[in-house]
């Protein structure tokens, strides 16, 4: 078995692998391997629909699964639904995980820049308007920082999708990412696996009520959370994105026997809340 730590990193809904990027940078510094699979009907891809939660999750765990049976130490983390999606493997995989990373966990939508489209989400769900209804990225995109979020909204106007993600999210692919999250909020209690919780206090999409919720239910004996103050929903990309990979890097590396490079020459300030 490999002695070199794997790291499997999931990114949301209907994006791509790009908005991991910084974090994958680090650990790949740090000696790690990272992979960021696409996963066919979750990461975006122009004219593909979205495919049942489950297969995400098969996806997920053969990715994991192909880690783990090279690696001795497998670390998982995702962002937003990507970290729903880590909770789910994590939940199947019981005492495989070395540690777990879940970035802007969105268990209740109930933030300050939620689309109005998205608060009728429910009444689609039930009707044939879920295969064709997509909800329309807005401002400020998930970025509290001005030059970035115009870099993402100029790459969603000419190539409809950017490293936030992609221009519209399909009504579909909310539906199951909530079936998803029903399967995790049930899993919860039989995770043990360290865990990391990463959330803005102004995410405009999920308020600290979710990192909360998760923090109070899992099974983890080791878990922190860690509240950015200069930060939007895309925590990867944003003001603290330095202190995002310093933080993961920190606690995912201090879960490993095989010594490892530090990223960065000072420690992540971090406020745990």
């Amino acid at each position: 078995m490999n002695k070199i730590p794997a790291v499997l990193l999931l990114h949301g809904l209907w994006s791509t692998p790009s908005e991991m990027q910084p974090v994958a940078h680090a650990l790949r510094r740090a000696g790690c391997r990272v992979e960021m699979p696409e996963i066919p009907g979750y990461t975006y891809a122009a004219g593909t629909k979205t495919r049942p939660w489950r297969d995400w999750l098969q996806a997920a765990l053969a990715a994991f699964d192909g880690l783990a049976a090279e690696h001795d130490s497998v670390f998982v983390g995702g962002l937003c639904v990507g970290g729903m999606l880590a909770l789910a493997v994590a939940a199947r995989r019981p005492g495989k995980l070395a540690a777990l990373c879940v970035l802007s966990p969105s268990v209740f939508y109930d933030g300050w820049g939620l689309p109005w489209l998205t608060r009728l989400r429910h009444i689609g769900y039930y009707t044939p308007f879920r295969y064709f209804w997509k909800v329309p990225e807005q401002e400020p995109f998930g970025v509290k920082n001005p030059l970035i979020r115009r870099w993402i909204a100029r790459e969603m106007a000419q190539r409809k999708v950017s490293a936030a993600g992609a221009a519209s999210l399909p009504l579909a692919g909310l539906h199951e990412a909530e079936r998803l999250l029903a399967f995790v909020k049930r899993s919860l209690a039989d995770i043990a696996a360290p865990t990391l919780i990463i959330h803005a206090r102004e995410d405009e999409i999920s308020t600290l009520r979710s990192p909360h919720y998760l923090l109070e239910r899992l099974g983890s004996r080791i878990k922190q959370l860690l509240v950015l103050e200069n930060s939007y929903h895309m925590v990867t990309l944003d003001n603290e994105r330095q202190q995002v990979v310093a933080a993961i890097t920190d606690f995912f590396l201090k879960r490993t026997s095989r010594p490892l490079a530090a990223v960065l020459p000072f420690p992540p300030q971090t406020h745990v809340a």
